[in-house]
């Protein structure tokens, strides 16, 4: 036996520890230079994401505001396009009283339903020049002159969405008197609530200072988030990205409706860079305190997380295994960070041991089979039963049935004493069982009736442990049949199944039995405590399960025929095959 000298282990834990704090000091020094280039670089970045955050936040702003006044401008066109305004147009002076109240009340709900399309509308309102008649959401008024007057002066100047009227924020809709006449004959004016434009601009500041405004295309201030904006703003024609209103200086970001035709205006005042000093010193700090603590718990639990589990590892537990001693084990390792490995080395020498063990056992269990088995057979009961069967069969002058008797007991025994294999493929163990069967036949005459199937062919090579059929088939002639009467009607039966997880072969048998009987038995197979044929039960199923794992063995329950019905179940990887 080979022993490790303590003083090398210990010398190469010595270099691996040195080595680990030498890794610790050059992790702690790039740390610190990747810090201080951070913090340099971060400023300008920082200064960027902060810079883009704000365009970003203004264009949101900018998109909700045209979103809420397309949404108005569809309703409106939706009012105009309505069979409704055709109706009180051209039918109006036509009507009855009656029916002219239905049309101006069922208008007067549609610029209820406009007024209330979007949070920005105030109010709506509709002006027929052929019926001289104007109504809003909550009222129904013959139209002044005068105010048509102004509409058609005022409004149809200016082809932009969004206009200035009067100090009102309003969008219209028109249908001319004729087509190609350009003179309008019913207007809808839609009136938008400043205010509430204005908070939603006050949303967006980030400080008191800041100023957004919405401006036309023409940059007139239309709406700003603050009093002074409308002043301060009023006579700049077109901002810059840098501004100076009242000796302050002011940043510029634009955001700009092409449907709207109209801009948004952020002014501010520039604090970035001392936002972003702030988070990249801040982050330094984080960063330096974190490599910090790592390291010192780094440095502090090091011998108790790596010396000593490597020690478990390469002293302790390859010593034992060296030593010969497989059952070892280590223990206690939950906490380790080398758990794995531990788990892993203990898998390792587990599947040795069992590897070793399943090899003895295997030829234990096969060795002791084959001697159960040939102290039955080959035993002067059996070969008198044998000789004397045949002896009256020649008396009886039945040379041909002899000749099949003999051919029958030579592949038996052939089978059982030309040599020590430990594996059989399926055909030449169940052919030996239909050579027993037969031999039987001839024993039992008309008193048993054998009912062989046939093997799946695509089970036939498959590799089982040697004579594991052929006992099921003895005990049942020799614990049922042998102490049933000498009258027929008695049934041995041997199937094959095949099912999604593997093989199912059938030995069952008529009979009388008991439930509680077959219950006993069952629960007595892994135990082999009782001679006969729960020990010769026992023995295959232990086989089984050794051979194929813990998915395969045997199982008995009550037959259709009224006896045992004993399953063998062998795994495997093939599918049932369909017709």
């Amino acid at each position: 036996m080979i022993k490790a000298k303590p003083n090398d282990s210990n010398l190469v834990f010595r270099m691996i520890y040195k080595r680990f704090l030498l890794i610790i000091a050059a992790i702690l020094t790039i740390s610190i230079v990747l810090g201080v280039m951070l913090f340099f670089r971060s400023q300008g970045y920082y200064a960027d994401v902060i810079y883009n955050k704000q365009v970003e936040r203004l264009g949101f702003v900018n998109r909700s505001i045209e979103n809420e006044i397309e949404i108005v401008k569809r309703v409106q066109y939706n009012v105009m396009m309505n069979d409704s305004i055709e109706s009180i147009r051209y039918f109006y002076e036509s009507s009855t009283f009656f029916e002219r109240y239905e049309m101006m009340e069922a208008m007067r709900e549609q610029m209820e339903a406009l007024k209330n399309s979007s949070r920005l509308v105030a109010d709506a309102k509709i002006y027929f020049k052929s019926v001289n008649k104007v109504i809003g959401s909550d009222e129904i008024n013959d139209l002044d002159p005068a105010v048509w007057k102004d509409i058609g002066r005022d409004l149809f100047t200016d082809s932009s969405p969004v206009q200035n009227y009067h100090d009102r924020l309003i969008i219209k809709e028109a249908l001319t008197e004729s087509p190609g006449s350009g003179l309008p004959d019913c207007v809808i004016i839609v009136d938008l609530d400043k205010m509430a434009i204005e908070e939603q601009l006050k949303y967006a500041q980030l400080t008191d200072q800041d100023i957004i405004a919405l401006a036309d295309r023409h940059h007139h201030i239309i709406v700003s988030s603050t009093a002074d904006g409308y002043s301060l703003l009023k006579d700049t024609p077109e901002l810059q990205k840098q501004i100076k209103l009242n000796g302050q200086k002011y940043e510029v970001i634009q955001s700009q409706s092409s449907f709207l035709e109209t801009r948004l205006f952020w002014l501010y005042v520039d604090n970035t860079n001392q936002v972003a000093v702030g988070i990249s010193l801040t982050i330094l700090l984080i960063f330096i305190v974190i490599i910090g603590l790592i390291i010192l718990s780094g440095f502090l639990d090091s011998y108790r997380r790596v010396y000593n589990p490597l020690k478990i590892l390469l002293e302790d537990a390859f010593q034992q295994v060296r030593a010969g001693n497989f059952k070892y084990r280590i223990t206690k390792y939950e906490k380790s960070h080398l758990a794995p490995l531990y788990s892993s080395f203990n898998e390792m020498v587990s599947r040795i041991d069992t590897l070793i063990e399943k090899d003895l056992k295997q030829q234990l269990l096969i060795s002791h089979a084959q001697l159960k088995h040939l102290q039955a057979q080959i035993n002067p009961h059996f070969m008198y039963n044998s000789y004397y069967l045949l002896y009256r069969m020649i008396k009886m002058r039945d040379y041909k049935n002899s000749v099949l008797l003999c051919e029958h007991l030579g592949k038996f025994y052939e089978y059982i004493t030309r040599d020590g294999e430990d594996e059989k493929m399926l055909r030449e163990e169940v052919e030996h069982a239909r050579v027993y069967a037969a031999i039987q036949s001839y024993r039992f005459g008309h008193r048993v009736r054998v009912e062989f199937g046939d093997l799946p062919e695509n089970w036939a090579d498959e590799l089982i442990p040697r004579l594991i059929i052929q006992p099921l088939l003895e005990n049942a002639f020799h614990y049922v049949f042998e102490k049933v009467s000498s009258s027929g009607g008695n049934i041995l039966r041997i199937s094959f199944h095949q099912v999604d997880k593997g093989l199912i072969i059938c030995v069952e048998n008529s009979g009388n039995e008991d439930e509680h009987t077959i219950q006993e038995i069952s629960d007595l197979i892994l135990g082999g405590n009782r001679d006969g044929e729960v020990t010769a039960l026992s023995n295959i199923h232990k086989r089984l399960q050794i051979f194929f794992g813990p998915e395969s063995g045997i199982a008995i329950v009550k037959s259709d025929l009224g006896g045992f019905r004993v399953e063998i179940h062998i795994p495997g990887q093939r599918t049932v095959e369909t017709e």
